[in-house]
């Protein structure tokens, strides 16, 4: 009898454990990013919602810290928040790698090329085009000397303002996030002299990170993953995706 009580006494506590487990709350840093990712976005957009109803299918709330981008980041490294959202990959041995669990791909961001609709090219080549990039941002084709990026400008706005206004010929960019400046941040005549190429020339994977200095990330990142799947099983994922058209 003895035993029994003892056995039944280690059951309700592994089940109180469980159900602490399910119901704890982490905090998660992000940067703004519209249409993926805002504090003025419902949801906190659509990109932080999947992520929030991922965790929340496991027992999981999340609360959400908006940053400047680097500050984002540098709150996650220091264990100021669970973690951080979104990230592309990275080289193995890169700080991002070294410091944080990746989560299952989260979304894939297409980058196109944005351009004016006077202007006529061969899309086989950059060289000679009049192409401008956003400051501190990197591009597939930096490493070719062959191509000039006008890098002058500090926001991917004000870049849709200089390509409207002719200022360069192409502008790289999420398509994404391009459609939306056009359409929220620009006035129709301006909007209506770009267009892109259908094309992308670069699909790029986002993740969810976790700090490897949190013992209890790897567990999250599990239970992340799980929900993750079961989101996109469900159908709501394609349907809070297919939000950002």
């Amino acid at each position: 009898m003895l035993a029994l009580h003892r056995t039944l006494a280690a059951a309700g506590l592994l089940l109180l454990a469980l159900h602490v487990r399910a119901g704890e709350t982490i905090t998660l840093t992000s940067g703004e990013w519209q249409p993926y990712l805002s504090a003025q976005a419902p949801h906190y957009g659509p990109v932080s919602r999947i992520v929030s109803e991922a965790f929340a299918l496991e027992g999981v709330t999340v609360n959400y810290v908006f940053r400047p981008w680097s500050r984002a980041y540098l709150e996650a490294v220091s264990g100021g928040a669970n973690g951080t959202l979104v990230w592309s990959t990275a080289e193995r041995d890169s700080d991002r790698m070294r410091r944080f669990y990746f989560s299952d791909v989260v979304f894939e961001g297409k980058s196109v090329f944005f351009y004016r609709k006077a202007f006529q090219w061969d899309r086989r080549t950059l060289v000679g085009v009049r192409l401008g990039g956003t400051a501190g941002y990197d591009y597939l084709f930096d490493s070719d000397p062959a191509i000039t990026i006008d890098r002058t400008a500090p926001s991917d706005e004000l870049n849709f303002r200089k390509l409207a206004a002719g200022r360069f010929d192409v502008f790289p960019a999420n398509l994404d996030s391009g459609r939306y400046i056009l359409r929220e941040e620009m006035t129709a005549e301006q909007a209506a002299q770009i267009t892109w190429d259908p094309k992308p020339y670069n699909i790029t994977p986002y993740h969810l990170l976790l700090n490897k200095s949190n013992p209890s990330s790897q567990r999250l990142m599990v239970a992340f993953n799980k929900g993750l799947k079961r989101l996109k099983d469900s159908g709501k994922y394609a349907e809070y995706m297919q939000s950002l058209k």
